[in-house]
């Protein structure tokens, strides 16, 4: 496993981008219109964002030979609307689905791992992770091995 995590970077929007359209724009298309410009200039937004105020968005990339291979984005300042308690709600979390199974699954729990150390770091105990994808019941099952609580297709957690 030879890939490495960093802050996403302006010079990473068009492959983040590129690896969303891909893989998932198929997943979203029946439902929404996809717009990569628009998709790109958020993806532009959020690394804006963390750059200036790392405490509002974290937009990680996972590269191998310089390739990005998975990202991951969580937002927080999200609530239900029951509760005034922050969530960290997880917007994207995406990965080329080319790799082995093995493989993606390590790239999940470590997306896990991210939010959840900054989440800790931003001071905010409770994650959000949904999902559209039409196959979600191996995502959730990791959710639900690293302690979250899944409701249909979205999985919660209190940290402590």
């Amino acid at each position: 496993m030879n890939w490495t995590w960093s802050r996403a970077t302006g010079e990473d929007i068009t492959p983040v981008m590129l690896l969303a359209k891909h893989h998932f724009e198929g997943e979203a298309d029946s439902v929404f219109s996809i717009d990569p410009i628009e998709y790109s200039r958020n993806v532009g937004l959020a690394i804006v964002n963390q750059f200036y105020n790392p405490y509002t968005e974290l937009l990680m990339v996972a590269k191998q030979d310089g390739k990005i291979i998975a990202y991951c984005w969580a937002k927080r300042n999200e609530r239900a609307a029951w509760s005034t308690d922050e969530m960290v709600a997880i917007r994207i979390a995406h990965l080329d689905l080319g790799l082995p199974a093995r493989t993606r699954v390590q790239l999940v729990k470590e997306m896990i791992g991210l939010w959840e150390t900054w989440a800790t770091e931003c001071g905010i105990s409770i994650i959000c992770s949904t999902t559209m994808r039409r196959s979600q019941d191996g995502f959730l099952r990791i959710h639900e091995k690293m302690g979250y609580d899944v409701r249909g297709s979205i999985a919660y957690k209190r940290l402590t």
